[in-house]
């Protein structure tokens, strides 16, 4: 019964063997097929206007909150997202 056994546990071992061989050699997903545009969140700001930070009341959270200065003259609150357009003295 002993060689039973141990024939038995090096059919087992092999078997496992086997098998995480086949499971590391599996073709799995790298990445390099994803688009490379950008990003909603990314292109919602362009690199130039994140650099002009004020904090400023923020109208939807009604308090204070980091706003970026946007190139069409309005802010835009970094937490929520919310644009606030300029107002003009006309």
């Amino acid at each position: 019964m002993s060689q039973f056994a141990a024939a038995l546990g090096a059919a087992i071992t092999t078997a496992g063997v086997g098998a995480v061989i086949i499971a590391r050699s599996w073709p799995v997903p790298t990445g390099r097929h994803r688009s490379t545009r950008e990003t909603a969140d990314a292109a919602l700001l362009r690199p130039v206007e994140a650099l002009d930070q004020v904090e400023a009341r923020c109208v939807v959270q009604d308090r204070d909150t980091l706003q970026l200065r946007l190139a069409t003259g309005g802010t835009c609150c970094t937490e929520c997202r919310h644009t606030t357009p300029t107002t003009t003295g006309d």
